[in-house]
């Protein structure tokens, strides 16, 4: 099983960003503030948002974590990973279902380049791919309407030993129960409100490290 090189994924958001009246590089920005952010990565996720307004805030987020050693990963944006030479980039759980888009999908990034997608309870997780987010683990605070029952420790301890693929544990994580996850098996947790829309974000993620350390 190939070793992921972060432990913590801060997932963007520009709606719980916008509730502190920040956006997301400001925020993202705050949360790395003094740093040493080599165990980070950044997915930057913006369904609402063309690609054309989403390319400039992926190369200033490239900008900003490469001054404290984090990396960054594209949603979707496959094209972009590659133009801008980024860690990899992040599928929607709807390319688990088809393998011609995950291949599509590596032959256009460039080599070593991770490949990673969404997941959920009951998914088949390919093992081409280099990681896999896996939710909800506990009920996320970010999205209270969803109606998946969270998969809870056990849960995820069983799809951790179920595949080859690195699991990256979303959904409700939090400094209280992060290092759970690495315990049942995951090799790195991903946090989205708890940071994006948090009033201290250096605070927050800096909480979140230490419980993964």
């Amino acid at each position: 099983m190939r070793a992921l090189p972060f432990k913590v994924v801060l997932v963007t958001d520009r709606a719980a960003c916008a509730t502190r009246g920040r956006g997301v590089v400001e925020t993202v920005a705050r949360a790395l503030d003094g740093l040493d952010a080599r165990s980070v990565a950044v997915l930057y996720r913006d369904k609402a948002w063309s690609a054309d307004k989403n390319l400039p805030v992926v190369a200033a987020l490239r900008t900003l974590c490469r001054r404290s050693g984090a990396s960054v990963l594209v949603h979707t944006h496959v094209f972009m990973a590659t133009s801008l030479g980024l860690l990899g980039a992040h599928l929607a759980s709807e390319a688990l279902k088809d393998d011609g888009e995950l291949a599509l999908c590596r032959s256009l990034l460039l080599e070593g380049a991770l490949l990673g997608a969404s997941a959920h309870a009951g998914d088949v997780i390919p093992a081409t791919l280099d990681y896999a987010f896996l939710s909800p683990v506990f009920a996320p605070t970010s999205k209270p309407d969803d109606v998946r029952a969270p998969l809870g420790l056990e849960g995820l301890r069983a799809a951790c030993a179920a595949t080859t693929t690195p699991i990256v544990a979303l959904g409700g994580v939090d400094e209280h129960h992060a290092r759970a996850c690495f315990d049942a098996g995951a090799q790195a947790v991903a946090v989205l409100g708890g940071v994006m829309g948090a009033r201290d974000p250096r605070g927050a993620l800096r909480r979140l490290l230490a419980a993964v350390a």
